[in-house]
């Protein structure tokens, strides 16, 4: 469910009823539905998108496949409106490489797969937008507030992870376009197609969107810039899980105060775990530290922001790292140190994202890929593994029979995790 949903709205996208709906739901009450229910929902809808592969899902991620790509040097090459750009953001003055490389690492998504969307829609890419409209809203979300290359890539980005991490935890099945039609995904597909068709659907009506998700559309213009999305890449190694330890000192009890939800963004994997120290309730940074949860070294550091990547490598496309999020700026670790899991890293407050209360978000990737919290993929934290939940932020950890339940309090019994 998303917000403003409503049954008879859902029942005409899918071209299903509302009864139907509720006949595979049942005790499901029209009146209170919430934000990230999941519904069972008959599909009325027969028309098929394209089957067409428009990229393997390693281009889709910021993994491996980016080892050696410069958001940078391919902008300069390419030469056109985006290597001019510069747009302030929260106060800092960014070019427009540095906002695609941030955007890029902060959501995970491929770089590449950016650009090329980004010249689609507006031509910044490699020449000059043709209008005002294409200068203000250059991914094609025209909405008032959300100016700016900044805002339109995250946006996009979300979207992108939403189409991606939907279809691959199965209940993404129809493809929608912003005036509430829908196709069904073709059998066949990969996660990252149907993440760029996505994209696509909610900028393009259905007419154009057939073109553009064709041979003369997307992969025409991928191959322009960069060559063939399916050329072949070095094989990836899967490192076994990291044993991680509680975020937090030895001795002191944090709380639980969200279950799983979007690493990073609502379209990311439902990942991601939050964390609260003890000694403060609005948004003062905490005098607690957080703390790393392995060994390894500190790939990258921004605002609210800091990957630790436990390869030891410095690059967070690889292996397995842990991205924390709302560690204040002062006292938090430079990037390039090396750290035993224990050590401090920052202290929780507010800054980064979303939050009205100081907390740590911690979430998995691996190769790239955020790592849900699902069926047959536990997160383990100090021998406590989180469940997976049918509804953001809600959810349980366990731990020897002793259960804990997310809650936006601080109560003993109810949240509380002692560090041994």
């Amino acid at each position: 469910m998303q917000p403003g949903d409503t049954l008879s709205a859902i029942a005409a996208q899918f071209r299903t009823t509302v009864e139907a709906i509720q006949a595979l739901n049942p005790g499901v009450d029209p009146q209170r539905l919430a934000v990230g229910q999941p519904l069972w929902i008959p599909l009325g809808v027969q028309e098929r998108g394209p089957s067409e592969k428009l990229i393997p899902d390693s281009e889709l991620v910021y993994g491996p496949a980016y080892l050696r790509f410069s958001v940078a040097g391919a902008i300069r090459h390419f030469g056109g409106y985006l290597s001019r750009y510069q747009e302030t953001v929260g106060g800092r003055t960014l070019t427009g490489a540095q906002i695609v490389e941030e955007v890029a690492r902060n959501h995970s998504v491929g770089p590449r797969v950016l650009l090329t969307l980004l010249e689609m829609q507006s031509g910044w890419v490699r020449g000059e937008p043709a209008d005002d409209r294409a200068r203000l809203y250059p991914m094609g979300w025209e909405r008032p507030g959300a100016e700016g290359l900044y805002r339109q890539l995250n946006w996009a980005a979300d979207r992108l992870n939403d189409g991606y991490y939907g279809f691959k935890g199965r209940w993404m099945w129809t493809i929608r376009f912003a005036d509430g039609r829908r196709v069904r995904v073709a059998e066949g597909v990969n996660a990252g197609t149907v993440a760029v068709q996505a994209f696509l659907a909610a900028v393009r009506a259905p007419e154009d969107w057939a073109r553009a998700v064709g041979p003369q559309g997307f992969p025409a213009v991928y191959r322009a810039l960069f060559g063939d999305p399916f050329r072949e890449e070095p094989p990836v190694s899967v490192p076994p899980e990291p044993a991680w330890r509680l975020p937090w000192a030895d001795g002191e009890m944090w709380y639980f105060t969200g279950g799983p939800h979007g690493g990073w963004g609502n379209g990311a994997a439902w990942g991601a775990l939050d964390f609260a120290p003890p000694d403060v309730e609005g948004c003062a940074p905490s005098r607690y530290w957080a703390r790393a949860a392995a060994d390894g070294i500190i790939a990258r550091t921004g605002e609210g922001v800091v990957v630790l990547d436990t390869d030891g490598d410095g690059h967070e496309e690889t292996g397995w790292v842990m991205v924390y999020l709302h560690i204040a700026a002062e006292g938090r670790i430079p990037p390039g140190t090396r750290v035993r899991a224990g050590d401090p890293l920052g202290h929780p407050s507010c800054e980064g994202g979303f939050a009205d209360a100081a907390h740590v978000h911690l979430a998995r990737r691996l190769n790239g890929e955020w790592v849900p919290i699902a069926p047959g993929q536990p997160f383990r934290l100090g021998g406590w593994e989180a469940l997976p939940s049918f509804a953001l932020y809600e959810g349980a950890l366990v731990r020897d029979g002793e259960r804990k339940t997310a809650c936006a309090c601080k109560d003993d019994a109810r949240n509380g995790i002692p560090a041994p």
